[in-house]
């Protein structure tokens, strides 16, 4: 059957970097517009497993990883203090738009996470452009999607950021991509599974990267046992869903493009430990 409408996306609109997370918003939202759904093309399951190659995450950037190619993803993990470089430095490399969105934020909490997600950011695609991350030229929708051009060769990357409790997740990948993380609240249901939590999380993250079409896909197969899975949902393109690891009771998941059936075959994670394995349904 179809996923319900307490699980519809919200409006593109809607702020993501506001105080409430992307699934709150998508289920106070719901039954605000009447939407018609996507016709839902057949969809797969399971989709193969991509090589993961797990990072630390130091302030010194692996100088062996480049931008990611198609096929790649980079995905980054880390708490909202952390910061590669002084907060002063990191502060001096916003653009003039970012430091008055920076400034608009209602609380000081809200106004550190946003600058954090920033700084990290301009710092990744610097390392990856190889130039200055006060230099990078970062477009973005106000809605925590950005679209970064390396300034020489013209490549372009996408950088999506979701924040979780304590965590701030950012993917990078040459195609479209949509992050969702999911953390229990109190308006949550009391009786929600993790299961649950998953199949928000990985419906969110459809909703992220299609941001927020209506999409129609079977509740069933969101509740699939496999950590990734392949949807072909017609007009929208096929996509790669991928259930991303998280600590206790946050659940994540990245949805990835794949242009002309290009596939996931690498994945570098950055800050995630050991014992959070990529490629399996969280405990």
């Amino acid at each position: 059957m179809p996923l319900e409408l307490d699980l519809a996306c919200p409006a593109a609109s809607r702020p993501r970097d506001s105080g409430e997370s992307r699934e709150v918003a998508a289920e106070r939202s719901a039954g605000e517009h009447a939407v018609q759904p996507a016709r839902l093309a057949p969809t797969i399951a399971a989709a193969a497993t991509p090589a993961f190659l797990s990072h630390p995450l130091t302030r010194n950037y692996p100088y062996n990883v480049a931008a990611p190619s198609a096929g790649e993803l980079h995905l980054w993990r880390f708490r909202c203090e952390w910061l590669p470089v002084p907060v002063q430095e990191g502060d001096s490399w916003l653009s003039k738009s970012e430091r008055e969105r920076a400034r608009l934020h209602p609380n000081a909490a809200l106004r550190k996470r946003f600058i954090s997600a920033r700084v990290v950011v301009r710092w990744i695609v610097g390392n990856l452009f190889d130039c200055e991350p006060q230099a990078v030229d970062l477009q973005d929708d106000g809605n925590e999607k950005l679209r970064a051009r390396h300034p020489r060769d013209g490549r372009g990357i996408t950088i999506d950021i979701a924040y979780g409790g304590i965590w701030i997740v950012i993917g990078v990948a040459s195609a479209t991509l949509g992050l969702s993380v999911v953390v229990p609240s109190p308006a949550a249901a009391p009786d929600e599974t993790p299961e649950a939590s998953q199949r928000r999380a990985r419906y969110g993250s459809l909703c992220n990267a299609l941001r927020y079409a209506p999409v129609d896909i079977d509740v069933e197969l969101l509740f699939s046992h496999s950590a990734n899975g392949a949807f072909d949902l017609a007009e929208h393109g096929r996509w790669h869903v991928l259930d991303v690891p998280m600590a206790g009771k946050i659940r994540a998941a990245v949805a990835l493009a794949q242009p002309a059936m290009q596939r996931l075959t690498q994945v570098h994670a950055f800050g995630w430990p050991k014992a959070l394995a990529f490629g399996q349904v969280n405990a």
